[in-house]
């Protein structure tokens, strides 16, 4: 079987998409603590309510698309470990892109004239 035909579901491409949609929820909780600066340190982690919320859309995330009673009511099915990646990589450039926009914010900031 060719590899590119395990994509050619509806069911596997809402699956990926819902899961890329809770991932970038949470990059998004992560990047909206502060306008200017980066998300890249421990200080991002030091809510305890913010951590326990992240994990738990990461937890549901994941079991949407593993348990069935979420495949009857969501319409979603089991996806692999290697479609689950793909569904990431929308959340990494996320993540990404906006510590790039972060930086020259921080570097606009520091040119303005006071």
């Amino acid at each position: 079987m060719n590899g590119l035909n395990v994509y050619h579901s509806a069911a596997i491409g809402n699956s990926i998409a819902f899961t890329t949609f809770a991932m970038c929820l949470i990059v998004a909780a992560v990047e909206c603590r502060s306008e200017t600066a980066t998300a890249l340190t421990t200080a991002t982690f030091d809510s305890k309510q913010m951590n326990w919320a992240m994990l738990g859309e990461f937890i549901v995330a994941v079991l949407v698309t593993q348990m069935d009673v979420f495949h009857r009511l969501l319409g979603t099915v089991d996806i692999n470990t290697q479609q689950f990646g793909w569904a990431l990589v929308p959340a990494v450039a996320l993540l990404v892109l906006w510590e790039i926009g972060k930086v020259i914010v921080r570097r606009a900031g520091h040119r303005a004239p006071a």
